[in-house]
């Protein structure tokens, strides 16, 4: 996708070459999601193990049920959500740019005479006091 912008073509890339299908996390955001059946369900002693038949068929309904649990609700939210995150970028990219920064500049602009009269104030009345008790105690020796 091409677009003018300052008179000059920007390429927009949304190519699914980038998109990596296996490695889905490749910058690791989400490591706290990788829930095994291990990490929930522990039986730590042999006086209370269930039978080894309920115990794999535990495991199996657990990772069978999570997997497609998850399968479908992302079949049914993922592309809404996308949409809506992808708004919602959109529009905080915008308010940065167009309010917030020009706010934060014009805020800058404003405070700048009140900035400059607090550092004189400083500067005529505690600079002193702080430079003659630094005189004062930095002829205090511990020993």
């Amino acid at each position: 996708m091409a677009a003018a912008v300052g008179g000059e073509q920007v390429e927009v890339k949304l190519e699914e070459k980038d998109l990596s299908v296996t490695d889905r996390d490749p910058k690791e955001i989400n490591q706290h999601l990788k829930v095994k059946f291990e990490d929930i369900i522990a039986e730590p002693d042999p006086t209370v193990f269930s039978f080894d038949g309920v115990w794999v068929l535990s495991y199996k309904v657990f990772s069978s049920t999570k997997l497609w649990c998850y399968r479908i609700t992302s079949l049914i939210c993922a592309i809404p959500a996308a949409i809506c995150w992808g708004i919602e970028f959109a529009c905080l990219s915008f308010c940065t740019i167009w309010c917030w920064q020009p706010s934060i500049k014009a805020y800058e602009i404003s405070l700048w005479y009140t900035r400059r009269i607090f550092e004189i104030l400083l500067a005529v009345f505690l600079e002193p006091c702080f430079n003659a008790m630094g005189k004062c105690l930095s002829h205090i020796v511990v020993t």
